[in-house]
């Protein structure tokens, strides 16, 4: 999204109805429940000393100030700094820096007024033209557009000639300018959160208009206001400068920075040109001060923390769109034995900077994906399976993603040791990824045919009308009905299904040999769901497609693939065949998800696995499954548990393997009927 122009310009902030990553103040408290952490940071540090020096010496002037600000020494006018007087005296022989000190009360005042006033009246205009749509906002709309027609300038110069020249004429005045800016984005915004699924759940249970309005919408705008705020109150203190510069501010004695510039520039421009420094610098300090502030707070409020340091410094690589590698020099484990394959993924450790240094998210994660074969990786939420496929075409971003361990060889080439231009290539011709969310992942505002033809032309020197028929036929591959017609349509105007469809056949534009499935099929319908799943099938028997299929739902990988791996707290528990795997599993873990799973182990109601995914930072020792574990002994807790083969093609993270008879496992001690949770439910 463009940077809006802001109140700099007095202009106020575009309209918008871009949605947001972690929306909402919630959001940014969450990221920062430590205050000092974001404090620390030069670019927030600096600028916030400057702004409370500033505002410490408006509040206190009469205590700090070294002389009275209006007092006349007229046998020292226009002097030097020097002892007696730190940054000289004025034409009258006034102190400068008693004048700047004091100047700072309405050159502070006059901002913090101005975006009050104009957040009073923006806040109420763009919350409820953004919540009723109709003739409301309509209304709305155009007498803020009325006042964006006039020149800003002139609008503030007829509103001060109007009104006067105090300091709280001039905040009204800059304030009508700058509130229909700020209605427009408040109100584009508001659209924007008010098409949210929690909106309509607020609706469903009875909430007020206004209680939506206020406790709903309003936070989540907020989020993005933080940052135009910031900003507008950099660009507001140069708007009441040039108004005191032109003769508009309040009148003497009373000062202002913009006041004394013009004092400087009309009595001694050429005779003692150092008096437009102090005012000068003082403002153009403050309007950067509030600008970085900004800056800051909208980094701070799209991306994760940045501040940890690579803890592996060997090899640190951090390209464009590349995840950073930064492994130390070690072997690689060797390929199993058997046929070549495709994608070799060994030791695989991913480390994402947290709030107190690194967090291990994958440990030492391996498996082998052959060519014309699918492997199903499985686990619960938080397991690593996401993490783990997007690393393989290094699509984490670093920060905070980086890879801090073993390898990942495509076709025997090593991705980690890979350029950008490689990599590009690589992406999309060699290797390609479906995304969960369809919707998300097209571009809502390009035809789903100039996306498939982008697609192509961006690996091959063809032609627009060869990139053209490429796409046609690759929506009658994935078979959409009339793919003619639907080459001319935009995102939204299809159904679920197809969009995912239309993903399919993106990934599949340039021929690739290997396809990263992530949850294809979790938002769509189960004949929907079929529909994929026979695509799919039909893809990989008629153009030898590897597929790499991540998903929660083992009924509908044990129908897809030829072998599966289990994933538990970032590690790889259980690696066998589908067959194999199923009938007798090998680690407790895939038992329990197997008898969690309706209808794949007994016709009999599904069981609930008891606790949860220790999370990135809080794994236990010994087998990181132990807690849940209705099998473990003292021995399970300490050490490290390996992963050691079981068996042809087989392997499992459980010292007990081969004590244990888990192939008729139906309720171990740990997981609970879904029917006996109502009795629980009433439980402390």
């Amino acid at each position: 999204m463009a940077e809006p122009e802001g109140p700099s310009g007095l202009t106020g902030p575009a309209d918008s109805v871009t949605t947001r990553n972690g929306r909402g103040m919630a959001a940014f408290m969450a990221r920062h429940r430590r205050p000092t952490r974001f404090l620390r940071r030069p670019s927030v540090a600096l600028p916030l000393l400057w702004l409370v020096l500033v505002m410490v010496g408006a509040a206190f002037a009469p205590l700090i100030s070294p002389h009275d600000p209006n007092v006349q020494d007229l046998l020292h006018p226009d002097a030097g700094p020097g002892t007696r007087h730190l940054l000289g005296t004025d034409d009258l022989g006034r102190d400068v820096a008693s004048r700047l000190i004091y100047g700072a009360r309405l050159s502070m005042q006059v901002p913090f007024e101005t975006v009050s006033i104009a957040l009073a009246i923006a806040l109420v205009i763009g919350l409820i033209a953004g919540f009723w749509q109709g003739w409301i906002d309509y209304v709305l709309m155009r007498v803020t557009d009325a006042g964006l027609a006039f020149p800003p300038l002139v609008l503030a110069l007829a509103v001060v000639a109007i009104l006067g020249s105090s300091a709280n004429d001039v905040a009204l005045a800059i304030a009508a300018v700058i509130a229909p800016g700020f209605a427009r984005f408040i109100r584009g915004q508001a659209l924007a959160v008010k098409q949210e699924s929690f909106i309509e759940a607020s609706s469903a249970i009875g909430s007020a208009p206004l209680r939506i309005m206020v406790t709903r919408i309003l936070p989540n705008v907020m989020t993005g206001l933080i940052v135009q705020i910031a900003i507008a109150l950099g660009g507001t203190l140069l708007a009441e400068s040039g108004l005191a510069f032109l003769g508009l501010g309040p009148p003497p004695p009373a000062s202002s920075w913009g006041s004394m510039l013009r004092e400087a520039y009309d009595n001694s421009l050429l005779t003692h040109p150092w008096s437009l420094v102090p005012s000068g610098v003082a403002i153009a300090l403050t309007v950067l001060a509030f600008n970085t502030l900004g800056d800051a707070i909208r980094d701070n409020l799209t991306t994760t923390n940045t501040t940890a340091k690579p803890s592996v410094p060997a090899r640190a690589r951090n390209r464009r769109g590349l995840t950073m590698v930064s492994r130390p020099q070690v072997p690689v484990a060797p390929a199993a034995p058997g046929a070549p394959a495709l994608l070799e993924v060994r030791d695989l450790t991913i480390e994402f900077d947290g709030e107190h240094g690194p967090l291990r998210i994958t440990d030492r994660v391996s498996f082998d994906v052959r060519p014309g074969r699918m492997v199903g990786l499985v686990g619960e939420s938080g397991c690593g399976k996401t993490v783990s496929s997007l690393a393989i075409l290094r699509l984490l971003p670093t920060p905070p993603a980086r890879i801090v361990g073993g390898s990942i060889r495509f076709e025997g080439r090593d991705l980690l040791d890979a350029d950008f231009a490689e990599m590009r290539h690589i992406r999309g011709c060699g290797i390609s990824m479906v995304f969960q969310d369809p919707l998300a992942s097209l571009n809502p505002a390009l035809t789903v045919g100039s996306q498939l033809v982008e697609a192509v032309r961006l690996h091959e020197k063809v032609s627009r009308k060869a990139g053209r028929d490429r796409a046609l036929r690759l929506l009658e591959s994935v078979h959409i009905p009339d793919p003619g017609r639907r080459l001319s349509a935009y995102p939204h105007q299809l159904s679920g299904g197809m969009r995912q469809r239309v993903m399919i056949a993106m990934a599949l534009a340039c021929y690739p040999k290997l396809l990263i499935a992530d949850e294809p099929t979790t938002a769509l319908d189960v004949t929907v769901q079929a529909q994929i799943v026979e695509l799919l099938l039909e893809l990989r028997e008629t153009d030898d497609l590897a597929v790499l299929f991540v998903t929660h739902d083992l009924a509908l990988i044990s129908e897809l693939s030829d072998e599966i791996v289990v994933m538990y707290a970032g590690q790889v528990v259980e690696q066998a065949p589908t067959a194999d795997l199923f009938s007798r599993p090998a680690h407790p873990y895939t038992a329990a998800l197997l008898a969690a799973q309706p209808g794949v182990r007994s016709p009999g109601p599904s069981a609930l696995l008891a606790g949860h995914v220790p999370p990135a930072g809080h794994h236990p020792d010994g087998c990181r499954f132990h807690p849940r574990c209705p099998y473990r002994e003292e021995a399970c807790q300490i050490g490290s548990m390996e992963l050691s083969d079981v068996g042809p093609s087989r392997s499992s993270r459980c010292r007990r393997h081969g004590e244990l008879d888990l192939s008729g496992l139906g309720e171990p001690p740990a997981v609970l009927h879904h029917a006996d949770l109502a009795g629980q439910r009433d439980e402390p």
